[in-house]
């Protein structure tokens, strides 16, 4: 688990809010919980991309999270293009996974398939509901099968996760009671005016590999 804290202060005096033209402090709240939720981000996104995209370490195994061996079997052997036979081979690996007792795991009727900018066109693509005549033109992922574009993961890059609450691989917390940033104001010596304190204390780990499938593109 990456426990990760976001400390900021600011002093804010009244010269400041009375020459404030543009607004800058009116909407100070909004502003700290965009750049908690970016902070966030970031920090899960941190763990998701170590090791070219194969993720931390985990404890059970001494392995990555992403892998090609037998003990994972959760990485494609190489790199390839987002295409509709990538996405079946994916699909097909999670489903193959068993429990510790040996079970197949329930992977859920929902996936999410996770890239970067530069696969966002292909995994819309894939997704999308048409109105086919013929059988194999239908988009047989569309409805189950969710894109979900996110900046931070790099080059062409994909991931295949199945529904999170079948099937966890990457969780997130919260220091207990402190579910939120914690806002504090107070005076500013000597001067007239105010100043806020924000502390913000977010983890995020990985606890299994059964649930997803990592392509690493080309």
């Amino acid at each position: 688990m990456l426990l990760q804290t976001f400390a900021r202060r600011i002093r804010v005096t009244r010269p400041m809010l009375v020459n404030d033209d543009l607004g800058a402090f009116t909407d100070f709240a909004a502003a700290i919980g965009r750049r908690v939720a970016d902070f966030e981000n970031a920090t899960a996104y941190g763990l998701v991309n170590l090791a070219n995209g194969d993720g931390p370490t985990l404890t059970t195994g001494n392995a990555a999270v992403f892998g090609t061996g037998a003990a994972r079997a959760n990485k494609a052997g190489a790199g390839s293009a987002l295409d509709l036979g990538g996405l079946a081979t994916g699909r097909a690996a999670i489903m193959r996974q068993k429990t510790l007792d040996g079970l197949p795991i329930a992977i859920g009727s929902s996936m999410r398939l996770l890239v970067g900018p530069n696969q966002e066109l292909a995994a819309r693509q894939l997704t999308v509901s048409v109105a086919a005549t013929q059988t194999p033109n239908a988009n047989v992922f569309a409805g189950f099968v969710q894109p979900l574009v996110e900046p931070l993961i790099q080059n062409n890059r994909w991931y295949l996760f199945s529904d999170p609450l079948s099937a966890p691989v990457y969780v997130y917390g919260y220091l207990n009671g402190a579910e939120g940033p914690q806002v504090t104001t107070g005076p500013v010596s000597g001067v007239d005016g105010v100043e806020v304190s924000v502390i913000f204390d977010f983890g995020v780990g990985a606890i299994d590999w059964r649930g997803a499938w990592f392509n690493p593109g080309t």
